[in-house]
């Protein structure tokens, strides 16, 4: 049975308190991102905090975006050093990017990106990790994880148990596309789920709002929101999980300023324990 845990990045707290305030909510259970909560310098230590307050950390995430610009050195370190810091705390996923380039077609980059990551595939599989890319609306010409069979295509050429999908039904909603459609074609590859809201920018309404702020190239701007106030038909996703008996972690994220954390993050609990999850 699929259960509930927190982005622990959205809280942006060290992490000898981070743990402590995810067990506020009743949740134990978080994701991480490196370099920002964890890091291998501080992976023994920052373990030692979420043990102690009894909270699982189910995946160590980065902003690695191999396919973005020219040189992918530093993604794939970023990358490399992301499965590094999961094998010290014995964590079974990491999740990373496609990322867009303009003038790659499709092909090319799917292409280019597989063997660029093959040598940490490899690895992946050695500890016995899954690299999970998490499927992304359209921020940047070039990106492929915008649509479902865009995922399919890179994990098939990708070709190996341990690289398979991070289902956020959110970034879908903001690409335009179809959730269930997407979920169900991707759901032999998912292995971890996001979930979050978003609303359409208004720029008179929003005019003040200090928070995060993204574009689809296609679809315009938007903002996060409280789960059940946007365009995320994250119900249905949850209902499938339990349906079809899927035991992978369900993180709930917010994306939104300080002073709405709270009850953006009580939000997404209590509809995830409304619609069945633990």
């Amino acid at each position: 049975m699929s259960s509930i845990g927190l982005a622990g990045f959205d809280f942006k707290l060290p992490p000898e308190v981070l743990f402590k305030e995810i067990k506020s909510y009743g949740i134990n259970r978080c994701e991480l991102v490196t370099p920002g909560d964890i890091d291998r310098l501080n992976a023994t230590q920052v373990l030692t905090y979420a043990r102690e307050s009894e909270v699982e950390i189910t995946a160590v995430g980065s902003l690695s975006k191999p396919n973005l610009g020219e040189d992918p050195t530093a993604a794939l370190e970023l990358l490399k050093n992301n499965i590094l810091v999961a094998d010290k705390i014995k964590t079974e996923r990491v999740i990373t990017y496609f990322g867009g380039h303009e003038t790659r077609d499709k092909k090319e980059a799917i292409s280019r990106y597989a063997k660029l990551i093959k040598p940490l595939v490899d690895l992946a599989e050695e500890l016995g990790i899954k690299i999970l890319i998490e499927n992304h609306f359209s921020h940047a010409p070039g990106e492929v994880t915008n649509t479902a069979e865009g995922c399919i295509e890179l994990v098939e050429s990708v070709n190996s148990p341990n690289f398979a999908i991070n289902f956020d039904a959110c970034n879908f909603a903001i690409g335009g596309q179809d959730i269930m459609t997407a979920f169900k074609l991707l759901e032999p590859y998912i292995y971890n789920v996001h979930v979050k809201d978003a609303q359409k920018f208004d720029p008179v309404k929003d005019a003040n709002y200090e928070g995060r702020v993204v574009k689809d190239l296609v679809y315009g701007d938007f903002l996060f929101c409280s789960v059940g106030q946007g365009i995320t038909d994250n119900e249905s996703v949850i209902h499938s999980l339990i349906a079809e008996n899927m035991d992978v972690p369900v993180t709930v994220e917010v994306h939104v300023p300080e002073r709405l954390l709270r009850s953006t993050f009580q939000a997404g609990i209590d509809h995830c324990r409304d619609w069945g999850l633990l």
